[in-house]
């Protein structure tokens, strides 16, 4: 799907703030963000359904987020600015902030840094609507900061997400796919929803005893989705709904050993949680994803000279699903990585044949 970014409000007259509950509320949760907001917030003014607002939490940033965003709320009164005077450094907490203030018979959700395509929300909640499922997600393309260029291909897409969620989906429409009620036993082993595509019912909210998780630092949506999977089917839209910006100032680029060991935390509650539901086999996939993740956060802390984690990490895998490489790595993990290496290389060296 290809779709313009336009940077800049279309100048006009002022969108004035509807008397009745909007369609839908667009929480934009926002930290140091004032660079990209205003691509976030154009691409949210530029639906192709207009009865929405548009809620942006200011998590405490300490550049000019804020100012951009309330140029966006002076011209266009759907924008509400709510402002946090510390930065909290998790998304739950800007998010859950939204939430209690939102109107809308659908939530939806749209980081500051990403950008929305048109018809991102008409097409879900059209979905909705037609399937009865009260969740619904779709494919997205990353931007790439560096550049500027996005790609060509849906990240659902290049990864065949229809070909192996298949046994999960049921078609019900050119583009859209039901998903079964077990549904989560699938995303325990591919985190197949991404935040800029969600929509879902307010009514979810009603439904649920705890929101985002404002304990975890990274992974609390994931934890947020599995937890409305016990509510509601989920439907999937084969469509590019959003453009997910790559930079390295993202919470989950400039912190992918967190967002590892959250993974990791979020998938052992679920499955425990799914266990009784899942058959051998889903079971097995679960634990077998699990233990590579331990895996390779207890890699990196070897990297990193923390031993005592790195062997406890390695321990952890092998409990889960016994491997060679887990065991291996346990008793690496008595010397450093640096140490090791030296020994190879020298080994190496003694032991090579002398050639006259």
């Amino acid at each position: 799907m290809l779709f313009e970014i336009k940077c800049i409000p279309t100048p006009g007259t002022v969108v004035k703030r509807a008397r009745h509950a909007p369609v839908i509320s667009v929480i934009v949760p926002a930290f140091n963000c004032g660079k990209y907001i205003g691509d976030a917030l154009t691409s949210l003014a530029n639906q192709t359904i207009s009865d929405i607002e548009f809620i942006v939490v200011d998590d405490g940033s300490t550049d000019d987020t804020a100012i951009v965003a309330d140029g966006f709320a002076d011209r266009d009164s759907r924008i509400q600015v709510i402002r946090r005077d510390k930065a909290s450094g998790k998304p739950a907490c800007a998010r859950n902030v939204g939430l209690r203030v939102a109107r809308g018979e659908y939530i939806a959700l749209l980081d500051a840094d990403d950008i929305a395509t048109p018809d991102r929300l008409a097409s879900s909640i059209e979905a909705l609507r037609k399937s009865g499922a009260r969740f619904a997600f779709a494919d997205y393309r990353k931007l790439y900061e560096d550049t500027g260029l996005a790609e060509q291909f849906g990240v659902l897409e290049s990864a065949h997400f229809l070909e192996r969620a298949a046994p999960y989906l049921t078609r019900t429409d050119d583009n859209v796919y039901l998903c079964s009620r077990n549904f989560p036993a699938f995303l325990l082993t591919y985190i197949a929803v991404h935040t800029p595509t969600i929509v879902f019912k307010r009514e979810l909210l009603d439904e649920v005893d705890l929101w985002f998780d404002e304990s975890i630092a990274c992974f609390e949506d994931v934890d947020f989705w599995f937890r409305l999977a016990n509510r509601t089917q989920f439907v999937f839209i084969k469509e590019d709904h959003a453009l997910y910006r790559r930079h390295s100032a993202s919470l989950t680029a400039s912190n992918p050993l967190r967002t590892k060991i959250d993974g990791i935390t979020v998938r052992k509650e679920h499955l425990k949680r799914l266990r009784s539901a899942l058959t051998h086999d889903e079971t097995a996939a679960a634990r077998k994803t699990i233990a590579d993740l331990l895996w390779d956060v207890s890699y990196t802390n070897w990297c990193n000279g923390h031993l005592a984690k790195a062997r406890a990490g390695f321990l952890d895998s092998w409990l889960t699903v016994p491997s060679i490489r887990s065991a291996i790595g346990f008793l690496k993990a008595f010397i450093r990585r640096d140490v090791a290496v030296s020994l190879v290389t020298t080994t190496d060296i003694v032991e090579k044949p002398e050639f006259a």
